[in-house]
């Protein structure tokens, strides 16, 4: 059997393909990362534009602030449970957003396990379980109804 010599040029020629193709998978990777980034960014500003239109007319009003210290009632007026709905559908909104990030990985998991908690609470309320099922996504709606239904509002 003969032994093949290998020179100092074939090795260095080796060492540099390899510190291109490093190179290459590292690039690829931030490239990777800064499109998760740039689309969580686009949701976010999405999300916002909406909260926004949802929080307007609830802002400075002490009607709300009332209503935010006191379970719904039988006796709510009209007008209470309107307020009481808007507020609804911007907390599911919130909560879209926060699954969104967290899904992106943007979001921590001791971050996601607080808004998981209010969620469920939402979620087992089958009158808020009705409005924010119109803010979920279709996954988010998925992982309530894997994850929160304790009740059945059917």
């Amino acid at each position: 059997m003969k032994k093949v010599r290998v020179n100092f040029d074939t090795w260095v020629q080796l060492l540099g393909m390899l510190g291109v193709l490093g190179g290459l998978v590292f690039v690829g990777l931030e490239m990777q990362q800064n499109q998760r980034i740039a689309i969580a960014s686009q949701i976010q500003a999405r999300n916002q534009i909406q909260s926004n239109f949802l929080i307007a007319p609830l802002e400075g009003s002490i009607e709300v602030v009332d209503l935010l210290q006191t379970p719904p009632s039988q006796n709510d007026t009209p007008q209470q449970v309107r307020l009481r709905n808007q507020i609804t559908r911007h907390r599911a909104l919130t909560l879209t957003n926060a699954w969104q990030q967290y899904s992106l990985g943007l979001l921590t998991d001791e971050a996601w396990e607080l808004a998981d908690r209010r969620g469920r609470g939402m979620w087992n309320d089958c009158i808020r379980r009705q409005i924010a099922r119109n803010q979920f996504t279709r996954s988010f709606i998925l992982y309530a109804e894997k994850n929160w239904q304790q009740v059945d509002c059917e």
